[in-house]
């Protein structure tokens, strides 16, 4: 064999094994790079998922909604606690005229000392008056609960159905308020349920289980 020959086998062999080479790096590359392009994209995916799933888990819907009783009241003169306290005690002549100038509603009591308990709840509606008669004689303690929003399916604090949603409060005129019913007469009481000028009835505030006690 001649030595052009040997020359042209020898380069031909040098060709192919460099596309050889060649081919074989391209499919390497290729590989290598598909796969890690589909590394990238799923821990892409899992990161979105995961945010998306974070998200989802703290975001909080919108619970602020418009109450069935929103503005809700009781006519004058109901009494939403007798299951509280009983049956309201009628007996007797004097009266108590409630006029109710604050911006809430109100749930006046009348607590008996010589009974020992509520023997009157009567509901008086903001920015108007009730008057509460046939009081015995004798003295009483004069507990407000204020509120809007009357629920009648809220529980209230004696285990009741019925309380107010908002605006919440109680107080107590303070000391005892003698009503008399006797020969001599009658008491006609009134009282306001706001601070007025010169007016000659203080309150303090209480709470629930001070206005829910017997």
């Amino acid at each position: 064999m001649s030595k052009t020959s040997i020359n042209w086998i020898i380069a031909t062999c040098i060709v192919a094994i460099g596309v050889t080479i060649y081919i074989v790096n391209g499919v390497i590359n290729e590989t290598s790079s598909s796969y890690t392009a589909n590394s990238s994209n799923s821990s892409n995916q899992s990161r979105n998922s995961y945010s998306s799933n974070n998200d989802y888990s703290y975001s909080k819907p919108n619970t602020v909604k418009s109450s069935a009783y929103k503005g809700n009241q009781l006519t004058n003169g109901s009494s939403p606690f007798d299951g509280c306290f009983g049956s309201g005690v009628y007996s007797g002549n004097a009266t108590l005229t409630i006029k109710n100038g604050s911006s809430s509603d109100a749930i006046v009591c009348l607590y008996s000392v010589s009974h020992g308990r509520t023997i009157r709840n009567e509901y008086v509606q903001k920015n108007s008056s009730f008057r509460m008669d046939k009081i015995a004689q004798g003295y009483y303690k004069i507990r407000v609960f204020y509120g809007n929003d009357w629920n009648p399916t809220l529980t209230n604090s004696c285990g009741t159905k019925g309380n107010f949603e908002s605006n919440v409060s109680f107080s107590e005129f303070d000391g005892q308020q003698y009503f008399e019913d006797s020969y001599d007469g009658y008491t006609m009481a009134t009282v306001t349920l706001y601070a007025v000028a010169n007016g000659n009835a203080s309150t303090s505030r209480i709470n629930q289980s001070d206005f829910f006690s017997n």
